[in-house]
């Protein structure tokens, strides 16, 4: 997921609530969806921003906050995902080289 890649580089985390529309949650996680972008900004802007999206037709919610190092993900209000940025970080930047070292499976 890209959100939680955006926080390795300086490990801030975020606390946010997706709602899932009746989709299954690894295609409200997953899902690559070019009408959705995530823009981070202080809370006091947070109305303007959704005053230039109204003008043009272009839905904007808030969805949540930064706050350090945790990584918490809730859909319609459950927690799907908590965990420490640096944990996050190490399994992602880890991931191919395991899977690499990994003792192969005959077919």
């Amino acid at each position: 997921m890209t959100l939680a890649e955006s926080a390795f580089a300086k490990g801030i985390g975020f606390r946010v609530n997706l709602a899932s529309l009746g989709l299954p949650p690894e295609f409200v996680l997953f899902g690559e969806d070019a009408s959705r972008i995530v823009i981070s900004c202080d809370p006091s802007h947070l109305s303007a921003i959704q005053e230039v999206a109204a003008k043009y037709e272009v839905s904007a919610e808030g969805i949540g906050e930064t706050v350090s190092e945790l990584v918490e993900i809730r859909m319609d209000g459950r927690v799907v995902v908590s965990a420490m940025v640096s944990e996050l970080r190490d399994s992602y930047e880890g991931a191919l080289e395991a899977a690499l070292r990994a003792p192969s499976e005959s077919f």
